[in-house]
């Protein structure tokens, strides 16, 4: 055996060889395995001493040729385990950066569009965690509120890779109603026919609530709403907005099915909240903030200004973001468009959203503003249960 043989079947074992002469050395022990074969077929029967120290260097090359295999495997490994790790530290970072950093961002784009756009998912929160790789996982539950219960119906999950978006997925269990919501415009060519709608609520039991959708006979400013619900056994929980686009033919000629709007209770936004109170504490490198109490502004039922400031901040938010905020909603928001026309002519609706004891919700069919309704949701008696 050559010193050159031994030089490489050391290397060979320490896994130390190049790829090129990794392939060469285990062509040339292959080789050498034949030729050992050859011999031990064509050895002689007196020559066993030889062919006992044949078969023990076999081993030995075969013993260093799994062991090098081993020791690129593990190496293989170490090195993506080290990648893993280096990018789930970059990928933390990447997702922390700025103020606000990207993570609340993100997160505020999802809950502020579903806000305006989903009347039953004003009272969710996006929950985010990254992953390695540069990827950000977003979940949240899709809730509905029936009288004073608020039901899990669905969860929704969005993923990023950077600043990349996903289209949401989906996925509903238990009872939801399959239609979104649908508003009648006031003078539109079409007219929903809800008379199967009032029909419905007169032969539910006593002893349900339901949530459904009001149209109006005329568009109503923000304050006159809140009015004519005022004295009512029932719970206004949101205002369809008129922007403008809706009494176009686009709109399909009246009736509204992708309606924006917003809550019976201001947008607020993280930097809207006041500081209540702080909690700091003396480190080795100055002081530190343990804890913070904040709550939002005062705020009084059916003050339509807080409202449409709130409301305004937050179309103005996701125009900034309209790409990622179009992906979760079917259409494109026309944020633009909508806010101008918004600051031209002002605040009014053709519809809301009520939850309340169903029988309560009937007398509506006599009221002369009302023009349509439709059901959205039926549950049993809750109405006290927070009361």
């Amino acid at each position: 055996m050559s010193d050159e043989f031994k030089r490489k079947l050391a290397a060979y074992e320490k896994g130390e060889l190049s790829d090129a002469e990794l392939d060469a050395f285990e062509q040339e022990l292959e080789k050498l395995e034949m030729y050992q074969e050859h011999l031990e077929e064509n050895e002689s029967p007196g020559s066993n001493g030889s062919k006992i120290n044949e078969k023990k260097q076999q081993k030995i090359l075969k013993r260093s040729k799994w062991k090098a295999r081993l020791q690129t495997a593990f190496f293989a490994i170490t090195m993506i385990l080290a990648l893993t790790i280096v990018s789930s530290i970059l990928t933390s970072v990447y997702y922390s950066w700025g103020t606000p950093d990207r993570v609340d961002v993100f997160r505020n784009v999802i809950d502020h569009t579903l806000t305006i756009t989903d009347p039953h998912q004003t009272f969710g929160g996006t929950s985010t965690n990254t992953t390695p790789f540069f990827g950000l996982k977003a979940t949240r539950d899709l809730q509905k509120n029936v009288g004073h219960e608020t039901v899990k119906v669905g969860e929704m999950e969005v993923n990023f890779l950077f600043s990349m978006m996903s289209h949401p997925e989906r996925e509903y269990s238990g009872e939801r109603t399959q239609n979104r919501a649908v508003f009648a415009y006031p003078d539109g060519e079409f007219d929903l026919d809800s008379a199967s709608e009032w029909n419905k609520l007169d032969k539910l039991p006593e002893g349900t609530v339901v949530s459904a959708y009001v149209s109006f006979e005329e568009l109503l400013e923000t304050e006159d709403v809140f009015e004519r619900f005022e004295n009512m056994e029932m719970d206004l929980t949101w205002l369809a907005v008129d922007t403008g686009v809706e009494a176009t033919e686009e709109w399909n000629q009246g009736i509204v099915d992708n309606p924006i709007g917003f809550p019976s209770f201001p947008i607020w936004h993280e930097d809207d909240m006041i500081l209540d109170s702080r909690e700091q504490e003396q480190g080795l490198f100055g002081s530190r903030t343990v804890s913070e109490t904040r709550s939002s502004p005062d705020y009084t039922v059916g003050e339509g200004e807080v409202l449409h400031e709130q409301f305004m901040k937050t179309l103005f938010f996701l125009e900034d973001h309209e790409t990622k905020a179009n992906n979760l909603v079917s259409g494109g928001l026309k944020l633009s468009e909508r806010i101008s026309y918004l600051e031209n002519n002002g605040f009014f609706h053709y519809g809301a959203v009520i939850t309340g004891p169903t029988k309560e919700v009937l007398t509506l069919q006599e009221e002369a503003w009302v023009e349509a309704l439709q059901v959205d949701e039926v549950s049993l008696w809750n109405w006290n249960e927070y009361d």
